[in-house]
């Protein structure tokens, strides 16, 4: 049997942790058995869905890396299959129309049986009790969820239905109608709720938000990805990270699948991030800060500038503000105050330094360090009290990248005129004092 599956949002709001992981899981099913994903778009509530809110969806899915075979398939826009399923029913004596409270005619399903069970592939066989006449058509012409659902999986031949726990009271309704048309139903796969860290059903409260929201605040697709892989689904030698989709979709086994709950960890999140971020290459990571930037980095130095800040960076959206820690504007009078009894010595050798061996590139501003280094040894001067004046010269800021870096991203003539400031900052702090 070949493996088809689906993955049906609908189109009334964006696109949500609980959802993305829901598609990722059928990508990674139906890639790992040489399958057929296909996007459905359930649009069938006139009255909340949007085209924005599906064109949002769609861009998301594709942002995460997860592309489709087939779709989108709008229900919308296949209102005759349900019509030809709905009278077939009623042909059978398994529809029939009545009017709810309001007055408002709908039609039916009246199972034939009303007790059964399911079998799903995490929980075994699983028993449902009586399931009262419900609606396959609504008073405003357009199937409910359920026979949609079903219409839609048989015309598909959808075999494999992977969705979030929350559908199982869905899942006995369906049955019912796979069996009413003659059908079996497809094989099931529930996984379990997705949790927040106090223990309880994932929601807003727990500051979760909409993919689109961690998009915009800097997260990478791959570290979202991860996480959401491993919410009910774990790998056999306890691999925790994944280098992107492909390497994940390669080691990828439903075997694995479990139904118990996932907890879904912002902090775990945050740092799988700032994980991934170290793993880019310099160009790739200055390409994906473009949209976070609002100025442009130092011309031709803008590798080493993205590489300074890499480590210590946990979201896109933290770069423009840790590169303008490293090469902003200095206050050379601010900072006299706070420098050491070393600072005007110092700043006499470096200055002394950049005029005699001017640096180009970051190994060359090491090897202008390593000879700070080995002077201010032989001056008796600690370490500390030669790399903190140099920094405060350079930054203004106490802690920060390895000095080298610094020196090489605001290059040999800005970090001298740097030096050069705060020099004079301190004499001239001297002659007042």
């Amino acid at each position: 049997m070949s493996v088809r599956v689906r993955f049906a949002p609908s189109p009334t709001g964006m696109l949500h942790p609980g959802g993305a992981r829901t598609a990722l899981f059928n990508y990674l099913f139906a890639r790992y058995h040489g399958g057929t994903i296909t996007l459905r778009v359930e649009d069938t509530d006139r009255a909340r869905s949007r085209r924005e809110f599906e064109a949002a969806q769609m861009e998301d899915l594709s942002w995460l890396g997860l592309s489709f075979d087939e779709g989108p398939l709008r229900q919308g826009e296949r209102g005759e299959l349900y019509e030809a399923a709905a009278e077939r029913l009623a042909g059978e004596g398994l529809a029939y129309e009545a009017a709810d409270e309001a007055g408002r005619r709908a039609l039916y399903f009246r199972p034939p049986e009303s007790k059964g069970s399911f079998r799903d592939r995490l929980r075994g066989e699983v028993s449902f009790g009586r399931v009262e006449d419900f609606v396959l058509v609504k008073s405003d012409g357009t199937p409910s969820y359920n026979f949609a659902a079903v219409v839609d999986d048989l015309e598909m031949e959808i075999s494999h239905v992977i969705r979030g726990e929350e559908h199982l009271s869905n899942t006995a309704r369906q049955a019912l109608l796979y069996r009413a048309l003659g059908a079996r139903e497809p094989e099931f796969v529930h996984l379990g709720l997705i949790l927040g860290p106090d223990g309880k059903k994932l929601s807003k409260r727990h500051g979760t938000q909409a993919i689109r929201a961690y998009r915009e605040e800097g997260y990478l697709p791959e570290a979202l990805v991860n996480h959401l892989a491993l919410l009910g689904w774990t790998h056999p030698e306890g691999k925790e990270t994944f280098a992107d989709l492909a390497e994940l979709q390669r080691e990828w086994d439903p075997s694995r699948l479990r139904a118990a709950p996932a907890t879904f960890d912002p902090g775990r999140l945050l740092s799988l991030n700032a994980h991934h971020i170290r793993g880019l290459p310099q160009a790739e990571l200055w390409r994906r800060l473009g949209p976070f930037l609002e100025k442009p980095l130092p011309a031709g130095r803008e590798l080493v500038a993205v590489e300074a800040v890499q480590q210590e960076m946990r979201l896109l959206s933290e770069g423009p503000v840790l590169l303008d820690q490293l090469s902003g504007p200095v206050n050379a009078g601010d900072i006299a105050g706070r420098l050491p009894a070393s600072g005007e010595r110092v700043f006499d050798q470096v200055a002394a330094l950049l005029e005699e061996r001017p640096y180009t590139g970051l190994e060359e501003a090491r090897e202008l360090v390593g000879g700070l280094r080995g002077w201010a040894k032989g001056e008796g001067i600690k370490t500390r009290d030669l790399l903190h004046p140099l920094r405060l010269a350079l930054t203004g800021r106490d802690r920060g990248p390895e000095i080298a870096f610094v020196l090489a991203t605001l290059g040999a003539e800005e970090a001298r005129d740097r030096v050069e400031r705060a020099r004079e900052a301190v004499r001239a702090r001297g002659s007042l004092g």
